[in-house]
Protein backbone atom coordinates (compact mmCIF):
# COMPACT_ATOMS: atom_id res chain seq x y z
CA UNK A 1 0.00 0.00 0.00
CA UNK A 2 2.77 2.66 1.11
CA UNK A 3 4.68 1.90 -2.16
CA UNK A 4 1.45 2.47 -4.37
CA UNK A 5 1.02 5.66 -2.47
CA UNK A 6 4.19 6.59 -2.92
CA UNK A 7 4.00 5.63 -6.97
CA UNK A 8 1.18 7.87 -7.29
CA UNK A 9 2.87 10.94 -5.55
CA UNK A 10 5.61 10.56 -7.91
CA UNK A 11 3.26 10.25 -11.10
CA UNK A 12 1.32 13.23 -9.57
CA UNK A 13 4.47 15.07 -8.95
CA UNK A 14 5.68 14.12 -12.86
CA UNK A 15 1.91 15.47 -13.75
CA UNK A 16 2.71 18.94 -12.00
CA UNK A 17 6.19 19.49 -13.31
CA UNK A 18 4.91 18.80 -16.90
CA UNK A 19 1.92 21.36 -16.24
CA UNK A 20 4.25 24.02 -15.01
CA UNK A 21 6.51 23.66 -17.91
CA UNK A 22 4.12 23.77 -20.33
CA UNK A 23 2.74 27.11 -18.02
CA UNK A 24 6.24 28.47 -18.94
CA UNK A 25 5.90 27.54 -22.92
CA UNK A 26 2.76 29.30 -23.08
CA UNK A 27 4.05 32.36 -20.92
CA UNK A 28 7.40 32.16 -23.34
CA UNK A 29 5.44 31.64 -26.34
CA UNK A 30 3.04 35.02 -25.71
CA UNK A 31 5.70 36.84 -24.78
CA UNK A 32 7.58 36.35 -27.94
CA UNK A 33 3.83 37.01 -29.83
CA UNK A 34 3.65 40.57 -27.90
CA UNK A 35 7.34 41.12 -29.03
CA UNK A 36 6.47 40.52 -32.95
CA UNK A 37 3.31 42.48 -32.68
CA UNK A 38 5.41 45.29 -30.96
CA UNK A 39 8.26 45.23 -34.47
CA UNK A 40 5.50 44.88 -36.57
CA UNK A 41 3.95 47.82 -35.30
CA UNK A 42 7.13 50.00 -34.46
CA UNK A 43 8.14 48.43 -38.62
CA UNK A 44 4.92 49.88 -39.35
CA UNK A 45 5.03 53.18 -37.69
CA UNK A 46 8.41 53.93 -38.86
CA UNK A 47 7.25 53.02 -42.56
CA UNK A 48 4.32 55.49 -41.95
CA UNK A 49 7.03 58.50 -40.51
CA UNK A 50 9.54 58.28 -42.70
CA UNK A 51 7.32 57.17 -45.86
CA UNK A 52 7.60 55.04 -49.00
CA UNK A 53 11.10 55.52 -50.75
CA UNK A 54 11.11 56.48 -54.27
CA UNK A 55 13.32 55.49 -57.43
CA UNK A 56 15.33 58.72 -57.56
CA UNK A 57 16.20 57.48 -61.35
CA UNK A 58 12.38 57.99 -61.98
CA UNK A 59 10.74 60.42 -64.37
CA UNK A 60 8.65 61.61 -62.08
CA UNK A 61 11.76 62.37 -59.48
CA UNK A 62 13.84 64.30 -61.93
CA UNK A 63 11.16 66.10 -63.31
CA UNK A 64 10.09 67.78 -60.29
CA UNK A 65 13.43 68.07 -58.98
CA UNK A 66 14.30 70.36 -61.91
CA UNK A 67 11.05 72.45 -61.68
CA UNK A 68 13.40 75.25 -60.81
CA UNK A 69 16.26 74.97 -63.19
CA UNK A 70 16.24 76.72 -66.39
CA UNK A 71 18.43 76.37 -68.99
CA UNK A 72 20.39 79.84 -68.05
CA UNK A 73 20.41 80.53 -64.23
CA UNK A 74 20.52 84.58 -65.00
CA UNK A 75 16.88 84.20 -65.99
CA UNK A 76 14.06 84.22 -63.27
CA UNK A 77 16.50 84.66 -60.09
CA UNK A 78 17.83 81.23 -60.58
CA UNK A 79 17.69 78.39 -58.24
CA UNK A 80 15.95 80.97 -56.01
CA UNK A 81 14.32 77.98 -54.04
CA UNK A 82 17.71 77.39 -52.09
CA UNK A 83 18.03 79.81 -49.53
CA UNK A 84 19.48 79.76 -45.93
CA UNK A 85 15.53 79.47 -44.39
CA UNK A 86 12.00 78.25 -45.81
CA UNK A 87 10.74 79.53 -48.48
CA UNK A 88 7.03 78.84 -50.07
CA UNK A 89 4.64 80.12 -52.61
CA UNK A 90 4.11 82.72 -50.66
CA UNK A 91 7.45 84.20 -50.51
CA UNK A 92 7.78 83.89 -53.95
CA UNK A 93 7.84 86.79 -56.45
CA UNK A 94 5.29 87.39 -59.16
CA UNK A 95 8.21 87.93 -61.68
CA UNK A 96 10.08 84.99 -60.84
CA UNK A 97 6.96 82.48 -60.54
CA UNK A 98 5.64 83.37 -63.70
CA UNK A 99 8.92 83.75 -65.60
CA UNK A 100 9.47 80.21 -64.57
CA UNK A 101 6.05 78.98 -65.96
CA UNK A 102 7.14 80.38 -69.10
CA UNK A 103 10.60 78.49 -69.12
CA UNK A 104 8.54 75.46 -68.36
CA UNK A 105 5.96 75.30 -70.92
CA UNK A 106 5.54 74.13 -74.36
CA UNK A 107 5.13 76.99 -76.42
CA UNK A 108 6.28 75.35 -79.92
CA UNK A 109 2.88 76.53 -80.85
CA UNK A 110 3.43 80.34 -80.78
CA UNK A 111 3.50 82.46 -83.74
CA UNK A 112 5.52 85.26 -84.88
CA UNK A 113 4.97 88.59 -85.57
CA UNK A 114 6.91 91.32 -87.29
CA UNK A 115 6.45 94.67 -87.04
CA UNK A 116 8.56 98.15 -88.31
CA UNK A 117 9.08 101.26 -86.62
CA UNK A 118 7.60 104.17 -87.58
CA UNK A 119 10.12 106.57 -89.73
CA UNK A 120 13.27 107.45 -87.45
CA UNK A 121 12.20 105.70 -84.64
CA UNK A 122 13.52 102.79 -82.87
CA UNK A 123 10.45 100.81 -81.71
CA UNK A 124 7.09 99.41 -82.19
CA UNK A 125 3.79 100.00 -80.60
CA UNK A 126 1.60 96.93 -80.80
CA UNK A 127 -1.53 97.82 -79.23
CA UNK A 128 -0.55 99.29 -75.98
CA UNK A 129 2.76 97.68 -75.77
CA UNK A 130 6.06 98.97 -76.92
CA UNK A 131 8.86 96.58 -78.11
CA UNK A 132 12.26 97.81 -79.26
CA UNK A 133 13.23 96.94 -82.55
CA UNK A 134 16.39 94.73 -83.60
CA UNK A 135 19.59 96.87 -84.23
CA UNK A 136 20.20 94.95 -87.29
CA UNK A 137 16.97 94.06 -89.16
CA UNK A 138 14.81 97.46 -87.64
CA UNK A 139 12.26 94.83 -87.38
CA UNK A 140 9.90 94.23 -83.45
CA UNK A 141 9.83 90.53 -83.51
CA UNK A 142 6.74 89.52 -81.63
CA UNK A 143 6.02 85.83 -79.80
CA UNK A 144 2.37 85.80 -79.28
CA UNK A 145 1.70 83.07 -77.34
CA UNK A 146 -1.56 81.47 -76.13
CA UNK A 147 -2.33 82.68 -72.19
CA UNK A 148 -3.72 79.05 -71.58
CA UNK A 149 -0.40 77.54 -72.06
CA UNK A 150 1.53 79.38 -69.25
CA UNK A 151 -1.93 79.84 -67.03
CA UNK A 152 -1.40 75.57 -67.07
CA UNK A 153 2.10 75.46 -66.31
CA UNK A 154 1.55 77.56 -63.65
CA UNK A 155 -0.68 75.67 -61.96
CA UNK A 156 1.08 72.53 -62.34
CA UNK A 157 4.32 74.00 -60.86
CA UNK A 158 2.73 75.87 -57.86
CA UNK A 159 -1.21 74.26 -57.36
CA UNK A 160 -2.34 77.95 -57.63
CA UNK A 161 -4.05 80.20 -60.46
CA UNK A 162 -1.49 83.20 -61.56
CA UNK A 163 -2.34 86.21 -59.37
CA UNK A 164 -0.49 88.76 -61.43
CA UNK A 165 0.09 88.46 -64.86
CA UNK A 166 0.20 91.98 -66.53
CA UNK A 167 3.59 91.61 -67.54
CA UNK A 168 6.80 89.70 -66.79
CA UNK A 169 10.40 89.55 -67.93
CA UNK A 170 11.70 86.34 -69.38
CA UNK A 171 15.44 87.67 -68.93
CA UNK A 172 17.57 91.38 -69.14
CA UNK A 173 16.45 91.98 -72.83
CA UNK A 174 13.12 90.33 -73.04
CA UNK A 175 9.31 91.14 -71.67
CA UNK A 176 5.77 89.42 -72.20
CA UNK A 177 2.52 92.03 -71.89
CA UNK A 178 -0.68 90.04 -71.95
CA UNK A 179 -3.28 91.07 -73.95
CA UNK A 180 -6.56 89.10 -74.08
CA UNK A 181 -6.33 85.91 -74.20
CA UNK A 182 -2.42 85.95 -75.61
CA UNK A 183 1.04 86.88 -74.06
CA UNK A 184 3.36 88.83 -76.86
CA UNK A 185 7.14 88.38 -76.05
CA UNK A 186 9.62 90.67 -77.80
CA UNK A 187 12.76 92.54 -77.12
CA UNK A 188 11.84 95.61 -74.29
CA UNK A 189 12.66 99.38 -74.60
CA UNK A 190 14.11 99.46 -71.80
CA UNK A 191 16.76 96.64 -70.39
CA UNK A 192 17.97 95.49 -66.96
CA UNK A 193 21.45 95.24 -66.33
CA UNK A 194 22.47 91.71 -63.91
CA UNK A 195 26.10 90.52 -63.29
CA UNK A 196 26.71 87.41 -64.81
CA UNK A 197 26.34 84.24 -63.21
CA UNK A 198 29.97 82.77 -62.79
CA UNK A 199 29.39 80.08 -60.41
CA UNK A 200 29.63 76.64 -60.29
CA UNK A 201 26.10 74.92 -58.99
CA UNK A 202 26.23 71.56 -58.18
CA UNK A 203 23.00 69.61 -57.02
CA UNK A 204 22.32 65.93 -56.31
CA UNK A 205 19.39 64.00 -54.84
CA UNK A 206 20.01 61.91 -51.42
CA UNK A 207 16.50 60.15 -52.06
CA UNK A 208 12.86 60.65 -51.87
CA UNK A 209 9.90 59.47 -50.12
CA UNK A 210 6.23 59.40 -51.01
CA UNK A 211 3.88 60.44 -47.63
CA UNK A 212 0.10 59.88 -47.76
CA UNK A 213 -0.19 62.69 -50.68
CA UNK A 214 3.39 63.98 -50.64
CA UNK A 215 6.46 63.50 -52.32
CA UNK A 216 9.38 64.77 -50.26
CA UNK A 217 13.07 65.17 -52.17
CA UNK A 218 16.12 65.66 -50.38
CA UNK A 219 19.25 66.96 -52.36
CA UNK A 220 22.56 68.19 -51.71
CA UNK A 221 23.65 71.74 -52.70
CA UNK A 222 26.77 73.66 -53.39
CA UNK A 223 27.37 76.90 -54.96
CA UNK A 224 30.92 77.42 -55.55
CA UNK A 225 32.79 80.75 -56.66
CA UNK A 226 36.38 81.86 -57.26
CA UNK A 227 36.81 78.46 -55.09
CA UNK A 228 34.82 79.33 -52.57
CA UNK A 229 31.64 77.14 -51.08
CA UNK A 230 28.27 79.33 -50.47
CA UNK A 231 25.47 77.95 -47.93
CA UNK A 232 22.91 78.57 -50.14
CA UNK A 233 22.16 79.89 -53.94
CA UNK A 234 20.94 83.34 -52.41
CA UNK A 235 23.12 83.98 -49.88
CA UNK A 236 26.61 85.38 -49.72
CA UNK A 237 27.49 83.53 -46.79
CA UNK A 238 30.34 81.06 -47.32
CA UNK A 239 30.39 77.57 -46.21
CA UNK A 240 34.16 77.30 -44.96
CA UNK A 241 33.74 73.21 -44.55
CA UNK A 242 33.25 73.05 -47.72
CA UNK A 243 35.54 75.95 -48.78
CA UNK A 244 38.85 73.98 -47.04
CA UNK A 245 37.80 70.73 -48.89
CA UNK A 246 37.29 72.03 -51.84
CA UNK A 247 41.05 73.16 -51.71
CA UNK A 248 41.77 69.76 -51.09
CA UNK A 249 40.14 68.36 -53.61
CA UNK A 250 37.87 69.87 -56.36
CA UNK A 251 36.21 66.46 -57.25
CA UNK A 252 32.91 67.05 -56.17
CA UNK A 253 31.39 63.71 -56.55
CA UNK A 254 28.50 62.26 -54.05
CA UNK A 255 30.66 61.55 -51.31
CA UNK A 256 31.85 65.11 -51.51
CA UNK A 257 28.36 66.39 -51.36
CA UNK A 258 26.86 64.34 -48.62
CA UNK A 259 30.32 65.31 -45.99
CA UNK A 260 30.49 69.37 -47.07
CA UNK A 261 27.59 71.06 -48.45
CA UNK A 262 24.15 71.82 -47.50
CA UNK A 263 21.16 69.22 -47.45
CA UNK A 264 17.55 70.50 -48.42
CA UNK A 265 14.33 69.14 -47.99
CA UNK A 266 11.59 69.94 -51.71
CA UNK A 267 7.98 69.03 -50.50
CA UNK A 268 5.29 68.64 -53.19
CA UNK A 269 1.77 68.09 -52.82
CA UNK A 270 -0.67 65.89 -55.11
CA UNK A 271 -2.97 67.76 -57.42
CA UNK A 272 -6.57 66.42 -58.21
CA UNK A 273 -5.14 65.32 -61.78
CA UNK A 274 -2.55 63.39 -59.63
CA UNK A 275 0.58 65.34 -60.96
CA UNK A 276 2.20 66.93 -57.86
CA UNK A 277 2.54 70.82 -57.66
CA UNK A 278 5.50 72.72 -55.07
CA UNK A 279 4.75 73.36 -51.78
CA UNK A 280 8.38 74.45 -49.69
CA UNK A 281 12.06 73.89 -49.99
CA UNK A 282 13.90 74.29 -46.80
CA UNK A 283 17.64 73.71 -45.40
CA UNK A 284 17.76 70.94 -43.17
CA UNK A 285 20.61 68.85 -41.25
Amino acid sequence: MKKKDKKNREVAEIRETKKELKKEKDIVLIILIIILILITISLIVIKVINGKTLDTDSKEIKELHNYFNTDDLNNCNGLFIYTDKKIEYKDLTADNAICLAYYKSDISSATEETYKPKKKETSCKVDDFTFKADEESNECNVTKIDKKIIDDTYKKLFGKEIENNGSFRIDNFNICYLNGDYYYCGLSDTFIYTMGNDSKIYRVINRAVEQKDEIIIYDYFAKINDDKCYTSYTSDKENKDCTKAYSDNKNVDFKFMKKNTTKYKHVFKKASDGSYYWVSSKPVK
